[in-house]
């Protein structure tokens, strides 16, 4: 079972250089921190839709559409109650609803689904060997790109080994559909102590396949391919970095968007 996120399509997104789509996301993740207005942040949530939809990946996206939504209700439901404002909405006993804390609750929510869209977006349109080298070329230790690359890796192979791993129990009987919520939960149990076993046995493997290679995580490593940034790649980063720069000001000003 592959679940990798990265998707090979021939777009502009995909041909440009690791560096800048990484630049780019640091940016997205700065100007969503910098202001808590849902309309600002509403914007940027539409941008990286519509550069995930011309990026061919929007299928990514989808798959964890429910996790988006779960996200955003989290926020905009939990958040009114801890955040004070001037304006009352609602007050029944010790719970006081504010208008400012609903926005906040809603600016929460659109915020993160931007940050996790964000990168979700960058891991579909890189590849991971180009990743961890714009990472090495950024000045991050080769043992830290590493151990990136082996987590983005990881995960997906440990997400395909749990998949499996249902089905095969499935097919002996096991029914995950059926019960309380509390019977659900019990019913993955007989699923841990594989997983467990399957995880070490693959943690060892890869272990004496590192050692087998002469790895040594203080050398620095070398790409078998270096990527060069072209002038689309610089027109991303200058377009990111004014954008930075004038919500920087703006919010130094005063000026809230």
């Amino acid at each position: 079972m592959n679940l990798s996120l990265y998707l090979d399509r021939s777009t502009w997104i995909h041909q440009l250089d690791a560096r800048t789509k990484i630049l780019a996301v640091l940016g997205l993740f700065l100007l969503a921190l910098l202001y808590d207005d849902p309309s600002f942040l509403a914007t940027l949530f539409i941008v990286v839709i519509l550069g995930s939809a011309h990026a061919h990946v929007l299928e990514n996206i989808k798959k964890i559409w429910f996790i988006l939504l779960l996200l955003f209700l989290y926020s905009a439901i939990l958040w009114p109650f801890f955040v004070e404002g001037q304006t009352l909405l609602f007050q029944w006993s010790s719970v006081v609803i504010t208008s400012e804390g609903v926005w906040f609750g809603l600016a929460m929510g659109i915020r993160l689904n931007v940050m996790v869209i964000s990168g979700v977006l960058l891991l579909s349109t890189t590849r991971l060997e180009d990743f961890t080298s714009g990472l090495q070329r950024f000045g991050v230790p080769s043992s830290m790109g590493f151990a990136f690359s082996l987590a983005f890796r990881w995960v997906p192979t440990l997400l395909g080994s749990s998949g499996v791993i249902v089905q095969a129990q499935r097919s002996r009987g096991l029914d995950l559909s059926k019960g309380t919520l509390v019977a659900k939960i019990r019913g993955y149990a007989p699923l841990v102590v594989p997983l467990i076993g399957h995880t070490l046995r693959q943690t060892n493997f890869l272990a004496m396949a590192l050692e087998s290679k002469g790895f040594s995580p203080e050398r620095r490593r070398h790409a078998y391919h270096q990527s060069r940034m072209g002038l689309r790649d610089y027109g991303v980063i200058l377009i990111t970095m004014l954008c930075v720069v004038v919500s920087c000001w703006l919010r130094i000003k005063g000026i809230h968007l």
